[in-house]
């Protein structure tokens, strides 16, 4: 008995002597949207607010990816997308996956391993097996309502004590789903808006704006519509304050506060034009905040480096002494966030891909504290842009304005639609974007210094488009790069199994059939339910079928109706529910 007794207090001791992770992310959220980055409007962000002060931020983070499966796969793998694979919205097949993600690296080296929130975004494929516990299940078993702040107490809390009850320190990833859309009390259905409290009912923000209180970005135009929308969005982000300060409270409540390294930001910028799934500024600026007890300073705000998420997984792991593994994109912020400074900081590489329904718009950025440089190598003046922010209300303004004469608003229009090659902004001057200095004498040097950076950036990281932007100049070369990314999706489709995002349970109910004609139907499992892409996929297959157009739009905007609990999966009872 004393022998067992010794052991147990052993155990303990070794769990509290490492430290505790918790990497805590928000969906869609500018940076500027933090009071400590510049929020125009007070008290909109109180609790993260007090974590800055009580920890360490960065002024110049961004993130390498501008929408959600990429850019949290960059953090979880330590790579950009194109050395990780995961450049859109499907799975990378498992043999393909030969380095070992954070959950991995920190599970084999004794650490309880947790997610609560985009577990089916936030690794190669899914399931993955590298989580001692997916709160996901549980969530979605109960139809606990995501959003509520109160649920990210009970979570935070029921991780810690699951962990303490295997004797380890814990890994923790936790997603705050707000401000992702739906926002609160808006929706833009069908060129309709719709107000209703629906699942937020009960689950208001502690703080609600008004439309007149709220600043406007001036990258949108400024329509009561519009206003209205962001002021949504606005009331989003106090909800996630809400659930931010929820999740700190449980970690204090459980006495894992100063034992606990947490790592803060937001996976890309607000869902609207120019910001989710662009190069701008605001598409890529994250507060990236961390308190590392007995480490940062609080209140510490670093001016000096220009870092990306990609330094995250090294920096976690030289903070609690394991070897990182080879092949990293990243470099650890560590001997930075410990009061040094590191060299070579003074650019970070952002891309994008693809969106979720399968387009291929490749892009490439660099960004300074100055300035940021774009390649939007799909933009030729005929394709145009497919993403998820065309489905805001405020997008809607910006095009009805422009049809009603608006020549500004026809000149955004046509801005977002079909973008232009190049593009170069001086960000203390213009973070907005509206202002190309691409072509202006005065800004040559430094359009040549950044772009003389993104070669050899390219170069060191081997990303497979530093062929063709040598040679981006060629329409016709470029023209064919585009056909093969395209040609590359159309096969990735017929495969459900990648396609689907991971969903390897439902893809394994799939009976097989011999050399099909035309790619099978993703078959799924009412028990676990449909995700947006498996959606699409099945009513496109049916438009088809009985000869009527496809309209995604209005697929995806149904999807989300029938999603009550917006936990990004229709089960089969939410289908069958009535919409209310």
């Amino acid at each position: 008995m004393k022998k067992m007794i010794l052991m147990m207090v052993a155990v303990a001791f070794c769990a509290q002597a490492k430290m505790n992770i918790l990497v805590l992310t928000v969906d869609d959220m500018n940076c500027d949207s933090v009071g400590v980055y510049g929020c125009t409007m007070p008290d909109t962000t109180p609790n993260m607010d007090s974590f800055a002060r009580d920890g360490f931020r960065f002024k110049h983070a961004h993130v390498h990816a501008t929408s959600c499966i990429p850019s949290r796969n960059t953090v979880m793998t330590g790579r950009y997308m194109f050395n990780s694979g995961v450049e859109g919205f499907y799975a990378v097949p498992r043999e393909s996956v030969t380095y070992k993600t954070t959950p991995e690296i920190l599970r084999d080296n004794g650490y309880f391993t947790m997610i609560r929130g985009k577990s089916s975004h936030s690794m190669p494929y899914f399931p993955y097996p590298a989580w001692d516990i997916n709160w996901d299940d549980e969530l979605k078993e109960k139809r606990i309502n995501i959003r509520h702040p109160d649920s990210f107490y009970e979570y935070t809390k029921k991780g810690v004590e699951a962990a303490q009850k295997a004797g380890k320190p814990f890994f923790y990833s936790i997603d705050i789903h707000d401000p992702h859309t739906a926002l609160y009390r808006f929706s833009h259905k069908r060129g309709k808006v719709v107000t209703e409290l629906g699942a937020d009912r009960g689950n208001p923000p502690s703080r609600i704006f008004k439309d007149d209180e709220i600043t406007m970005p001036a990258f949108l135009p400024d329509t009561p519509l519009s206003r209205q929308e962001v002021t949504a969005y606005y009331n989003s982000v106090r909800r996630a304050d809400d659930s931010f300060g929820m999740i700190m409270k449980a970690l204090k409540d459980t006495g894992v506060w100063d034992n606990t390294l947490v790592v803060f930001f937001s996976d890309h910028g607000m869902p609207f034009p120019f910001a989710k799934t662009a190069m701008y500024y605001h598409s890529t600026h994250t507060p990236l905040m961390v308190r590392w007890p007995g480490v940062t300073k609080g209140g510490t705000a670093d001016d000096e480096h220009v870092v990306g998420t990609v330094d995250i997984q090294p920096t976690l792991l030289e903070a609690v002494g394991i070897e990182e593994p080879s092949g990293l994109d990243g470099r650890s912020l560590a001997s930075i966030l410990n009061g040094g400074k590191q060299d070579n900081r003074e650019f970070v590489y952002v891309m994008y891909e693809e969106n979720v329904g399968g387009n291929r718009q490749p892009m490439r950025g660099i960004t300074s504290k100055d300035h940021t440089y774009i390649c939007n190598l799909w933009s030729d003046g005929e394709r145009k842009f497919a993403t998820a922010t065309k489905g805001m209300a405020t997008t809607a303004e910006m095009f009805r304005l422009a049809k009603e004469g608006d020549a500004y608003m026809q000149q955004r229009a046509d801005l977002f639609t079909y973008s232009v090659p190049e593009q170069f902004f001086d960000v203390n001057k213009d973070a907005d974007g509206l202002n190309n200095l691409i072509d202006h004498p005065e800004y040559k040097s430094l359009v040549q210094k950044h772009q003389a950076q993104m070669v050899a950036t390219m170069k060191s990281c081997n990303d497979p488009m530093l062929e063709i932007y040598g040679d981006r100049d060629n329409k016709a070369a470029v023209g064919e790069y585009l056909a093969k990314l395209d040609a590359d999706v159309k096969v990735r489709k017929s495969q459900p199994e990648i396609y689907k995002r991971g969903h390897a349970k439902k893809a394994a109910k799939a009976k097989p059939k011999a050399a099909p004609k035309k790619p099978a139907a993703p078959v799924v499992s009412s028990a676990v339910g449909v995700t947006l892409e498996e959606h699409l996929i099945q009513a496109e297959k049916r438009a088809k079928t009985k000869g009527n157009a496809f309209n995604r739009e209005h697929s995806t905007q149904w999807f989300h109706k029938k999603d009550t609990n917006n936990d990004g999966v229709m089960s089969d009872a939410e289908k069958k529910a009535k919409i209310k």
